[in-house]
This record gives C-alpha cells, structure tokens and sequence, in this order.
C-alpha cells in the first residue's frame, strides 16, 4: 500500500464540476484517471491519506472549506490569489477572514507573488502577501506560499516574517533553484514538488537538483489539479487529479535515490503535521 498526501489540488474549480462524484470515487479507491496505470506503478495499491484544498477568492474558499466538513479525506485552506488580488472585493476579504478562524480550514492559502502573469500589479501583491501573513500569524496556522519568477522580491519577505512574527509553512509547486530551496529549507519552511519535477527537458534540470538538497522532514507532494500533470500522462489527460501525486513521489524516488515508498512515507507524514498543526 502507498499511501499518498496531495498538498495542493484546486477541486472545487470548473473543471470538476461535471464529474466531481467521479473524481471522488477515484480518489477513495485510489484509481488513475483515464483507467491509466502508470508503467512504474504497476501492481502498487495507492491509498490517499489525504488532500489539501487551497482556496483562490472567496468563493473558491468558501467550497474548499464545504468539501473539508463533507469529506474527511479533504483539508481546506483559505485564501486570495495573487493573479485574482486586483479583482477581489472587500466580501472575499470578509469571507476569507472568517473562514481563516474555521476549524476546518487548516492554512492560509494560496497566497503569494506572481511575476509570470500580469493580472495584478506586484505593489497589489504584495500588499495581499502580507495581510495574509498577518492572517497566518493571528491564526497560528501554517501558509501555503506561490511564488513564480518572483523570488527577488518574496524571500526578503518570508526572511523578515520568519524572524519577526513566527511565520510557518509551505513553498507549493516549488519551482525555483537549488540556492533558493536551501535558503527556504534554513527558514523552516515545507517545500511542495508538483508535475514540473516529472518533466524531461533540460530547462527543469535546475528544479531536479533543488529535490535533491530537501531533507526528508521538509519534503512534500502535490498535484497543483486540474494543472501540471506529470510525465508520462502530460498532454494526454484532459487534467490532473490527486491519485497523479504518485507520479511525483516516483519521480522524487528517482532522483534522490530512495523507494517510493520511503518517499510516500515520509510526504504524507509532513503533510499530515502540516495539517494539524493549527
């Protein structure tokens, strides 16, 4: 039995809603989509332990938070996303204030800074940032960070916030370079790998070394569903689903040189500390 701990899968979007019963029964019998078994995961009985559902508005939150009460495998995390920062209303800040105080939501995410898309100005986002800094320090839970081609700006950010307020949690879909995952490592943080560390071509080679330099008690998996799904099954599912975290856990095997089930152990214990450590 594998057991596997998605830390990151956004099923309360769109692209669930019109098989969401499905996708449940998949991930209670620990079913790939499609009817796909992976070649490496031949005759391996996947058992998910659990999944954490970041939320990107209000709204979205608010889902997350219904499906964590309804499901028990399900843990929620409530937040804005820096992409939906410029378009959100004074009601998601309401909803997400609350609900960051709700027992069943566990972290304050996904939260961060996004330089790739340009949806909302870095100035907005980082103002966001920090409210939800604050949010996660008021709260005592754990921060399930984004952070894409903005890491000029985000580690002085989790640096000061570490050393003056306390700040703990997650770097999701990490997806920097080794030189940066150790410094995110030395600030106590959990770094999060996705369907990226599965891909084959040269330009992620930077991300492979990254999973090599995490000590074991700060690794975890994710899926980032319904996106980045991983190799071999990238272009050829329609989405990502949570079993998939065990493409990921294989590929970390891979590259550092353990059993997928060592590293399907070890994630799925960090995750389940995370979690509870409200």
């Amino acid at each position: 039995m594998i057991s596997i701990f998605d830390t990151h899968a956004h099923l309360d979007l769109e692209p669930f809603s019109d098989d969401f019963d499905a996708v449940i029964r998949r991930l209670e019998s620990g079913v790939f989509p499609g009817g796909l078994v992976p070649d490496e995961l031949e005759g391996k009985t996947i058992e998910m332990a659990g999944v954490l559902l970041p939320g990107i508005d209000g709204k979205s939150s608010f889902r997350c938070a219904e499906l964590a009460k309804r499901f028990p495998v399900f843990h929620a995390a409530a937040a804005i996303h820096p992409n939906y920062v410029a378009n959100a209303t004074e009601d998601d800040w309401k909803i997400v204030t609350k609900l960051a105080y709700d027992e069943n939501v566990a972290a304050i995410g996904e939260t961060g800074l996004d330089r790739y898309w340009d949806h909302t100005p870095i100035e907005q986002q980082i103002d966001a940032l920090q409210q939800h800094i604050d949010l996660a320090v008021q709260t005592g839970k754990p921060i399930q960070i984004h952070c894409r081609d903005a890491w000029n700006e985000m580690l002085p950010i989790l640096r000061r916030s570490v050393q003056e307020k306390g700040l703990r949690g997650i770097i999701h879909a990490f997806s920097g370079e080794p030189e940066q995952a150790v410094e995110c490592i030395e600030l106590g943080f959990y770094l999060s790998f996705a369907g990226s560390v599965t891909y084959r071509n040269a330009k992620f080679s930077p991300l492979w070394e990254a999973a090599k330099v995490v000590p074991s008690d700060r690794l975890l998996i994710e899926t980032d569903s319904p996106y980045m799904t991983p190799h071999p099954f990238r272009g050829q599912l329609k989405r990502n689903e949570p079993t998939l975290a065990a493409m990921v856990a294989f590929r970390l095997a891979e590259l550092r040189g353990e059993t997928l089930e060592q590293i399907a152990e070890t994630t799925t214990k960090n995750a389940k500390l995370v979690v509870s450590s409200q």
